[in-house]
This record gives C-alpha cells, structure tokens and sequence, in this order.
C-alpha cells in the first residue's frame, strides 16, 4: 500500500493526509498555519476544532519561510504555538522549512518536543545529517523523478526515517514516487512499501486498520 504523507489532492491508490486549511475533509487531513498565514494567527485562540476531528492526522503543514515578507519574529510565535497544539494532543507535525533550518533547529532544541516532526518536501541534501540528528523524518516528494542530486541523496536516508508524498502535484504520482525511491535505493518495492507503512503506523499513532 502507498502513503503518500502531503499531498494538496486525494491520491486514488494508497492513503493520503491531504492538507487542508479552512475545512473539515472526509479523508484523513493535516491542519495548520502556514507561515505565510502567521500575521492572522491569534496567540491567544484556543486548539482549533480541525485539529481535534478524529480525521485529522498532524498538525500542519507549518514552520518557517524566509523567502516571504512576514517578519521571522511572527512566524516564529506561530511555530512555536502549534508545536504547543501538537504536543498537547499528540499529534506529528508536517514541517514547512525554506531556507530556515537554523531557526528550526534552534526551536527544536529549546522546546524538546516528544512528537515526531516530518520535513516536507525535502531537497536540501546538504542538510540530510543535520536533519536526521534532530531525529526529524525526511519527506520525499516528486523532485526525486528529476532532481539528480536529490536521487544521490536518497540513499543515505535510512528507511526507517523516510516517508514519500505528492504535494501540490497535479498528476498525484505517488506510485511513481515509490518506483523511483524503489530503484534508486535498490531495494524491492515491497519491501519499501512495507518499511514506510511501519513508519506510518508508528508516526500517525490514530491510524486503525480495518
């Protein structure tokens, strides 16, 4: 089975957490505040009711961005408050990082956090170690069909850290996605899908099966 971790459109093959920011989806969601959205997040509001439906999965996608015009000092106040959320109900959180690890790093180790954190859409190789020593899970998404450096990279991922997801992606090829991961770390596809459905299970702690 494939699990595709973000994606903005339901797969049709395998599960999806699909992002979702304003609306309650029948699927198995993620919420959150984007950092573009930190200028409209109220410090003092309550957990959002999103966040406690038995359909949302994680807390995101959120985090840090420093190529938008809102001041870090506002993002942060939002990260920090939803890192909060997810650790109050125990949920993962979906990490949105451009060109911010180090401020992410930073809020990692001040706040300790106890849930499991899950770097989206990761390309930035040459932050792989430093990621993976966080204890954070790596994301791969749709770049790995055509980004030479990033399919270098994809096997110094231990598996048990890895997950794959689709994002914005309009063709949803999650199972391509699998293929490519498959063969660039030669490995049976099987096998694959069972080592990354463990990661689920043991990082989305609401999924049931059957």
């Amino acid at each position: 089975m494939f699990f595709d971790v973000h994606t903005h459109k339901k797969n049709q093959i395998g599960v999806s957490i699909i992002q979702h920011y304003n609306t309650i989806c029948t699927n198995y969601f993620s919420f959150g505040f984007h950092p573009n959205q930190s200028e409209k997040f109220n410090l003092d509001s309550t957990i959002p009711d999103l966040l406690l439906h038995p359909n949302c999965f994680a807390v995101g996608e959120i985090g840090l961005d420093k190529t938008i015009s809102i001041p870090m000092e506002i993002q942060q106040l939002a990260f920090e408050q939803q890192i909060r959320w997810s650790e109050e109900l125990e949920l993962p959180v979906i990490l949105h990082c451009v060109r911010a690890w180090n401020e992410v790093a930073r809020i990692h180790n001040q706040l300790q956090p106890k849930q499991p954190w899950i770097f989206h859409g990761f390309r930035k190789t040459s932050l792989l170690a430093a990621v993976l020593n966080h204890g954070l899970f790596v994301s791969i998404g749709t770049a790995v069909l055509w980004d030479e450096k990033l399919q270098e990279t994809v096997a110094s991922i231990p598996l048990e850290s890895l997950f794959l997801e689709t994002d914005t992606d309009e063709i949803n090829q999650i199972d391509a996605v699998y293929a490519c991961v498959s063969k660039l770390k030669s490995i049976p596809l099987p096998e694959l899908e069972r080592q990354l459905f463990e990661n689920f299970k043991k990082t989305f702690r609401k999924w049931e099966i059957g």
